[in-house]
């Protein structure tokens, strides 16, 4: 067996020779591993916000189909407040004759959850974690009001039908309940409002198509009260358009004043 002896350097000059060699071939690797992990990154977050904003696009969506069913639902709580206030004093309740439901609309959060608890969110800019954490705050808050409604929406069921024999503490009781649906859909209105804006400025605006779809089913089913989405997109795109004149113009209740 022919063993080689370690070869030895002649001087400085070629040491430094073999050591800028084995310098450049790490830092090369190092830049290649680099250059690899953000071409990784910038996939990852192309596929994210790609994710993002198909998500938030459906929510702008429903929050659309809300707005145009908003003014059905306002005058159906109306009636149903006026007919409690009758009650109240004749001891008979007669139901409006539409019973008072509000639609059921889906919004999702999911994509934006994933991309804080992978961290992938960290990589975005701050302004633009902002944006994105803003609209999924309104599209969290559609949800958890729109739950809440359709509970207070449960517990007023029994005036679909009519009443004899109602006291002033019943009728109270169903007061309170209206009032609580009327500040509901007050806030599910702002919200939804606020949440489309921001999805168009994310590059997510709702799916017209879609949208007009199931408003048409609504129409069909609801009657003329049923905003048309286009006129309510319309709207929202208006420049110094306050929140009175916004309500106003899309036949909205405004919400209750605060003390």
């Amino acid at each position: 067996m022919e063993i080689h002896k370690p070869k030895l350097w002649h001087g400085w000059r070629e040491f430094l020779k073999e050591y800028g060699i084995i310098v450049l071939g790490v830092l090369t690797a190092l830049a290649a591993e680099q250059l690899a992990e953000n071409v990784r990154w910038t996939q990852k977050l192309a596929e994210t916000r790609a994710q993002l904003r198909i998500e938030l696009s459906g929510d702008a969506g429903s929050g659309l189909g809300w707005l145009a069913s908003g003014p059905c639902i306002d005058n159906q709580l109306e009636a149903l407040n006026e007919s409690v206030w009758a009650a109240r004093r004749t001891g008979v309740f007669s139901p409006p004759p539409r019973a008072y439901g509000p639609s059921l609309f889906e919004f999702k959060s999911d994509a934006w959850l994933n991309a804080r608890s992978l961290q992938v969110s960290d990589h975005f800019s701050p302004e633009e974690t902002s944006d994105f954490s803003a609209a999924y705050f309104f599209a969290s808050e559609l949800k958890d009001d729109l739950l809440q409604l359709r509970q207070v929406a449960a517990a007023l069921a029994p005036l679909a039908r009519p009443l004899d024999h109602v006291t002033p503490a019943e009728a109270d009781a169903f007061v309170s309940r209206i009032g609580q649906a009327r500040e509901l859909q007050s806030r599910m209105h702002l919200a939804a409002m606020l949440m489309i804006k921001d999805a168009e400025r994310l590059g997510a605006p709702p799916r017209m198509q879609a949208v007009q779809r199931d408003t048409a089913e609504m129409r069909a089913e609801r009657g003329g009260c049923v905003s048309d989405p286009s006129k309510i997109q319309e709207v929202l795109r208006r420049p110094n358009l306050d929140l009175d004149a916004t309500f106003q113009a899309l036949n909205l209740a405004k919400p209750p004043i605060q003390d």
